[in-house]
């Protein structure tokens, strides 16, 4: 890493401007229940340019089930059970039972996302027997969903995103391949391997239709649009290098030191995303400054009580970002859970109520919104996606304490806990 970078993150992640605030309030917020029984999800929430919320939820072995919120009818629709609508059920193969992407829009107002299996499923049933995932397209007008083709064989997508001009799909598949699905031709383009392991889980497309995303160590990777190939940059995510791994027990597999989640802000044309680990730095990414580019972290979007410490067991960030691009905002719900390093644990699980953390980019303050609690008390655990409407209403999926043991998917303790739409209203 470059040394003035260090200099300039530690200074800022030192700075006295970054004391944890006085909390004695909470984020109230709503909830609204799904009508199945999965008990994961990892990034597939979108809130449409029309305020439709889609939601993508996950049982891995079994089925991923595709939800749609209209704010007017007030409820969770299903859409489509995958591994029904796919054919895969009852033939004795692994199925797609997760999607692991956020959803994205074109111009027409179609909705567009990619099921995968990595690998999850009955050990005697051969992990080979998966076919692959698949370009899925949504109308809302007609309601109907319709399988474009395969990404390739045995593979599903990660991240995804969109060139909303050129009409293409973008993807990193599960073995770091990344693929380009032209939506007028209907063909798909392997572009080569992009990572390893370390698959990045959020990737960009800017205004002039290049495509951006990350890899060990703090490398970023670039599709140029004009010339139709890939190539890694010499720019690097901002880092900590001293802070722990998440997986601190296998390093090798370790996604600290690359962005978490990221999102192309329109308006001022660069990007603004959090890393992985060094406590969640929030960065902003203009592509056009310069010859690749430049970085700026800002400041730690890590859970408050990490934030006057000096520990460096700082648990990795979420899935759970997004900007409000019309209100100049960032939202971000940070992983509360404690550093193991002896496993391996995802936010799920965690049994500390998680807060909305807000960044005002106009006034470049950041605020903990506090722990997000319902009006009848109700608390909120691990979220893994975010997304704002136009309306600027913040949508979140994650895990929310239940009344009754009859609605629960999980149990954090001996809390009942299932996965809810998660409704903040700012003020």
């Amino acid at each position: 890493m470059n040394r003035n970078l260090v200099i300039f993150l530690l200074l800022i992640l030192g700075s006295g401007n970054l004391k944890a605030q006085n909390l004695n309030h909470v984020c109230l917020i709503e909830t609204r229940t799904y009508t199945g029984r999965d008990n994961a999800m990892w990034d597939a929430l979108y809130a449409a340019r029309n305020g439709t919320v889609y939601t993508g939820l996950i049982t891995e072995g079994g089925s991923a089930h595709f939800y749609s919120y209209s704010p007017s009818k007030d409820e969770n629709i299903l859409i489509a059970d995958m591994a029904e609508f796919l054919g895969e059920r009852g033939k004795g193969v692994r199925t797609s039972g997760k999607i692991h992407n956020k959803p994205v829009e074109d111009n027409d107002g179609n909705i567009y996302f990619v099921p995968m299996n990595n690998g999850a499923g009955p050990r005697t049933i051969d992990y080979t027997s998966w076919i692959g995932g698949h370009w899925m397209k949504y109308n809302p007008e007609t309601g109907v969903l319709v399988n474009l083709g395969l990404v390739d064989e045995g593979i599903g997508c990660y991240p995804l995103t969109i060139d909303v001009q050129r009409k293409y799909l973008f993807g990193v598949g599960f073995t770091g391949y990344f693929y380009r699905f032209d939506l007028e031709k209907n063909v798909t383009r392997n572009f080569g391997r992009v990572a390893n392991w370390d698959i990045c889980r959020d990737i960009f497309c800017d205004d002039e239709g290049n495509v951006f995303g990350s890899f060990p160590v703090a490398g970023i990777w670039k599709y140029d649009a004009k010339a139709e190939r890939v190539a890694d940059l010499s720019l690097r995510v901002p880092y900590d290098p001293s802070v722990y791994p998440a997986q601190l027990q296998n390093p090798m597999i370790d996604r600290t030191c690359d962005w978490r989640a990221v999102e192309w802000d329109p308006v001022e044309k660069v990007a603004y995303g959090v890393t992985c680990g060094s406590g969640s730095l929030l960065f902003r990414f203009d592509p056009h400054s310069g010859e690749e580019g430049s970085i700026t972290p800002i400041i730690k979007m890590c859970d408050s009580k990490f934030m006057d410490s000096d520990r460096k067991d700082i648990p990795y960030s979420t899935l759970a970002f997004a900007l409000d691009s019309r209100n100049r905002k960032i939202y971000f719900v940070p992983s509360a859970r404690e550093y193991s390093t002896n496993e391996y644990a995802e936010t799920f699980g965690s049994d500390e109520s998680h807060h909305l953390i807000l960044y005002d980019i106009k006034a470049k303050k950041r605020t903990d919104l506090g722990p997000m609690q319902t009006s009848d008390g109700r608390r909120v655990f691990g979220c893994e996606a975010a997304s704002v409407a136009p309306d600027g209403t913040v949508y979140i999926c994650g895990q929310v304490e239940v009344s009754g043991t009859n609605q629960a998917t999980g149990y954090i303790g001996k809390v009942p806990v299932s996965l809810q739409l998660i409704i903040y209203k700012p003020e």
